[in-house]
């Protein structure tokens, strides 16, 4: 926590020294690099957060499941379906919007095997459903925004159908583009627990620390109630210190622990990692990180089960 998160009154949003710097120096970069897209294209930003949720029939949903203070999403039957406490396979990828050659390859393989695939930066068209269908998956989306038409997010897919999900949307201060994070509720074979799973694209750049340290505040509130196992994972750019001690305190506060990695190959951004996975009540059996060419992130990927 913060030193000063003890004084009376509503804090103010922590300067990032270092992240202004860094914005300074790629702020151009970006704008440019934003331009064909902005012009190209016709951006649509919903008043609501959108959510997409694909039906047992394979239509789809357009939702707002807006999170709760305090959820626990408890089921109140016995599920059909539920994920082996014992080995729960999880992989996290940022897929860049699908614009590198060879992504549908890489994630058919990433996605064979796997109970929990957790994608950002994701374009929800006909290839990326047709991969994730193929897999045998059922999946969940929080949109940040429309582009052409088409919904950019992220998007949560699963061997087994979900008991109950939420998203939520901040406004990223510098690009005005939202980013989103999906949180979903998994029955677990053979217990009253439920795994709770976050999956995040976080705010990137930033003068302050004030809409980055919101998204996580908001999702540490949403799940303060929750006592079953948690997962946390996704794309965090904590690309400076400041934004990594954001994250961390926010698993402290809900008494997440960073997954370790022998053979650390996640991709580094201005020195530091920003793929990240944190869990809760689960044990590490295998972790690793894939260099690939088909994103300008590594896929993440780590066999869990649940701690007894």
């Amino acid at each position: 926590m913060n030193a000063d998160a003890s004084l009376a009154g509503p804090a103010r949003p922590r300067f990032d020294a270092k992240a202004s710097r860094t914005v300074t120096r790629y702020r151009l970069v970006l704008f440019l690099a934003a331009v064909p897209v902005l012009v190209a294209g016709c951006i649509t930003l919903t008043d609501e957060p959108r959510a997409l949720v694909q039906r047992d029939d394979g239509s789809v949903a357009v939702q707002s499941l807006h999170c709760g203070v305090g959820d626990t999403r408890a089921p109140t039957r016995a599920p059909a379906e539920a994920l082996d406490p014992q080995a729960i396979r999880l992989v996290t990828w940022n897929l860049h919007k699908q614009q590198d050659a060879g992504w549908q390859r890489d994630l058919t393989t990433f996605a064979a095997g796997r109970d929990l695939v957790l994608l950002q930066e994701i374009v929800l068209d006909a290839p990326l459903r047709d991969v994730i269908a193929d897999a045998g998956l059922r999946w969940v989306m929080a949109s940040s925004f429309l582009y052409d038409a088409r919904d950019i997010g992220v998007l949560t897919a699963a061997r087994t159908a979900p008991l109950a999900t939420c998203t939520q949307r901040v406004v990223e201060p510098v690009l005005r583009l939202p980013k989103s994070t999906v949180i979903t509720w998994f029955a677990l074979r053979g217990d009253v627990a439920t795994l709770a799973v976050v999956n995040v694209h976080a705010v990137n750049f930033a003068l302050t620390l004030g809409a980055y340290r919101a998204q996580f505040d908001a999702v540490v509130a949403a799940l303060a109630e929750h006592r079953g196992p948690l997962v946390l994972a996704g794309d965090f750019n904590t690309w400076t210190d400041a934004r990594s001690a954001v994250v961390k305190d926010a698993a402290a506060r809900l008494g997440l622990v960073e997954v370790a990695f022998d053979d650390d190959r996640r991709r580094v951004f201005f020195g530091h990692q920003v793929d990240r996975i944190y869990v809760r009540g689960l044990e590490r059996i295998a972790s690793s990180a894939i260099p690939v060419t088909s994103s300008d992130h590594n896929p993440v990927a780590a066999t869990l089960r649940v701690a007894r």
